[in-house]
């Protein structure tokens, strides 16, 4: 285990303009909900957009003016911390708040270089985001370190392949699998890494580490 420290978080708003506002930029719509409903409970706090893509989460930080962002690591279509870069860009004076289910020493120190504010974790108290979202330090803990899923040689030969944009067809003839054997790789791959899809497992995998990307397949 280790420490991940945490900078102080910036991008706090001026006294009298009204509530915070909030753009959260998270896949899971169940979770956005309630974080949402949360917010809009709180009398300084206002969510003014949802969004559950990359894509869409900067189409409208484009769109909506919000003091604060709340992205989660793993979206179905690009990395969180890809966002955090653009919206960083976008809003140099946006609090920018990674809030993930995987609180990793790695992904914190990825998070803070890609211009992050503050890395929490899904399990953190609420009024501790809340505190976070308010201006107030990060709560301390301990992340823990890399250890990454434990992926098979072959998995991670099918990964590489995913990330280099080919489909399961051209993964089965590079390799010289079955397009059986394949599916079933893949399934077992978005299993260890916690996604859905193979795009989330791509970025994730990015991220993490696993892999890096590569040019698309022609």
């Amino acid at each position: 285990m280790s420490t991940a420290t945490m900078p102080a978080a910036s991008g706090a708003c001026a006294v009298g303009r009204g509530p915070r506002t909030v753009l959260l930029v998270d896949d899971h719509r169940i979770f956005t909900d309630v974080l949402a409903f949360a917010l809009d409970a709180q009398p300084d706090l206002r969510c003014v957009a949802v969004a559950n893509s990359a894509r869409d989460g900067l189409a409208k930080a484009a769109v909506y003016d919000f003091d604060v962002a709340i992205v989660d690591l793993h979206l179905p279509d690009a990395g969180g911390l890809a966002v955090v870069e653009e919206l960083r860009a976008m809003r140099p004076a946006a609090l920018l708040v990674v809030l993930t289910g995987h609180p990793r020493a790695d992904l914190a120190a990825a998070a803070f270089r890609a211009g992050a504010d503050a890395f929490l974790a899904k399990d953190d108290a609420l009024n501790a985001v809340l505190g976070v979202l308010r201006g107030a330090p990060p709560p301390r803990r301990r992340f823990a370190d890399a250890a990454g899923p434990q992926l098979t040689p072959r998995e991670r030969e099918v990964l590489a392949s995913l990330a280099s944009g080919a489909d399961a067809r051209r993964i089965a003839h590079d390799l010289g699998l079955s397009m059986h054997t394949v599916r079933d790789y893949i399934k077992t791959i978005l299993a260890k890494l916690g996604v859905h899809t193979q795009h989330a497992a791509v970025a994730a995998a990015i991220e993490s580490g696993l892999v890096t990307a590569g040019k698309r397949c022609p």
